[in-house]
């Protein structure tokens, strides 16, 4: 029994990546022929151009969450792992946030000076 096992779960983890892979094919290959019946160009990408701010702040705030969360634990009953990642979820939140209203302001001037 436990050698049917050890095959049953490496098959079963390939099948399941081959699935994932092959849906996210065919949903693609869906939404562009969508795109070209409803006469619109798929080559085209809309682009925020805002994508380096929210990953700046993401990657500069998450793993600040997780020190603070280390850092926090020696004063604390919970462990490191548990306040680490709370705090990785909480400012990774913030990030976005803050992402967001930069973002706004951003295109707020933008749309002013357009005016």
């Amino acid at each position: 029994m436990e050698n049917a096992v050890e095959i049953i779960i490496p098959l079963g983890a390939f099948a399941m990546i081959f699935g994932i892979v092959y849906l996210a094919i065919t949903s693609h290959n869906r939404k562009e022929l969508a795109m070209i019946e409803a006469g619109m160009n798929p080559n085209t990408k809309k682009e925020s151009g805002h994508s380096k701010i929210r990953a700046g702040l993401l990657f500069t705030l998450v793993p600040f969450g997780i020190f603070l969360g280390n850092m926090l634990s020696t004063y604390t009953v919970m462990r490191d792992d548990e306040l680490g990642l709370l705090f990785a979820f909480l400012f990774g939140g913030l990030a976005l946030v803050a992402a967001y209203f930069i973002e706004r302001n951003l295109d707020q001037k933008k749309q002013n000076l357009l005016d």
